[in-house]
């Protein structure tokens, strides 16, 4: 049986999520809570990251390598073309919207202001534990900001750099939130592309859609990006192409 160790929360851990569903195979999951979660991680893939997904005695770290292990190992509904140019252009793209999913994150853990709905989004699948998780929130927020840079320099340039990200999937889709990246069917560079995006525009069914609480500039910022042809493209890949469990 397949584990994935994940954040709930995390847009790589829903990129792998997307990837195993897609390709309709059965998996568990084992929440792995932030912080203490480097104790299991560095033992399963010595790796201080998420996610990791154990399939049988295999064990692999990183959404990416992830990607790469299941179009190898599981062939049917193929998100990598059979063309040699045309695999190159989608792993090319994959590699950078997996980039960009830092600045994606960076941004948004800079916008906040009020903490409470992105710490429940965060921790509601933990127990309380007699408290202790509650009493871990000071904490979790303070080490997110440090670990991710969250200064206003750094993210100032991730906006930039996102918005340039946006930019390139408009330029790919030619304006029209009905194509795909590349060629005329999913492949691994949309999947990368709009789960690395989602949390900027909260597609139904995701964690990032009961988080709210942004200020007047933030959210003004977003509904502009939602009115894109980019936003209007994740949003569609969610609704056509994203495919759960049991749906």
């Amino acid at each position: 049986m397949r584990t994935l160790y994940q954040f709930p929360i995390s847009h790589y851990c829903e990129k792998t999520r997307w990837h195993l569903d897609h390709k309709g195979l059965d998996f568990n999951v084992d929440n792995l809570f932030p912080g203490l979660h480097r104790l299991k991680s560095k033992r399963l893939a010595n790796i201080v990251t998420l996610p990791i997904l154990r399939d049988g005695d295999t064990v692999i770290g990183d959404s990416t390598q992830i990607a790469l292990y299941l179009e190898a190992q599981y062939p049917d509904s193929p998100l990598l073309p059979q063309d040699p140019a045309r695999r190159a252009e989608v792993l090319e793209l994959e590699e950078q919207f997996d980039r960009l999913g830092v600045h994606v994150r960076r941004w948004l853990y800079g916008q906040i202001k009020q903490w409470d709905s992105v710490m429940h989004a965060m921790l509601k699948v933990y127990r309380p534990l007699f408290g202790l998780r509650d009493l871990m929130k000071p904490l979790l927020i303070g080490g997110l900001q440090q670990l991710y840079g969250v200064t206003p320099q750094r993210v100032a340039k991730s906006q930039s750099e996102l918005l340039d990200g946006l930019a390139l999937i408009e330029s790919r889709i030619q304006g029209d939130p009905s194509r795909y990246l590349v060629g005329e069917r999913l492949t691994l560079a949309d999947i990368s592309a709009a789960a690395l995006f989602a949390p900027l525009f909260t597609p139904p069914g995701t964690p990032w859609h009961e988080i709210s609480g942004h200020d007047a500039a933030t959210q003004s910022f977003l509904d502009d990006l939602h009115a894109h042809p980019a936003g209007q493209w994740v949003l569609q890949r969610y609704a056509q192409d994203r495919q759960r469990r049991g749906e």
